[in-house]
């Protein structure tokens, strides 16, 4: 991760340049608390956020939406894994952007993030994630 500075400085220069265009975050996890929670926290900041408890309700967002900039994806779910559901979703969005979201004692890797984690951990990460726009 990026140090504090840094990382904030990150963010507001992406907050800067969606401001006129906000991107479309879709999370996908069945934990109800966090995609209300981080789907509260990004709409707070201005973003377009949908929300599904599991692939299938995914998917359907993302039919339904004609853009998709990045999804936080529950790495591990009942339906499917988290890559599966990235690349099918990459069908209808190609230029889809994934992070997907771990349980505690899975390895840190690129693109991944590990509970715990904090709200605001997981915005920035999703923030910071989204395509370069211009």
């Amino acid at each position: 991760m990026l140090p504090n500075t840094a990382r904030r400085l990150a963010v507001a220069v992406r907050e800067q340049n969606c401001a006129d265009s906000p991107p479309v975050i879709l999370l996908v996890t069945s934990d109800r608390d966090l995609r209300e929670s981080a789907a509260s926290a990004l709409r707070s900041r201005g973003y377009h956020v949908l929300a599904a408890p599991h692939a299938g309700h995914a998917v359907l967002a993302c039919i339904d939406t004609p853009q998709v900039d990045v999804a936080a994806i529950e790495l591990s779910m009942d339906d499917v894994s988290g890559p599966v559901l990235a690349e099918r979703l990459r069908r209808r969005c190609p230029s889809l952007r994934s992070l997907y979201l771990a349980k505690a004692g899975t390895p840190e890797c690129e693109g991944v993030l590990v509970r715990p984690f904090s709200r605001e951990d997981l915005v920035e990460k999703l923030i910071v994630s989204l395509p370069a726009l211009t």
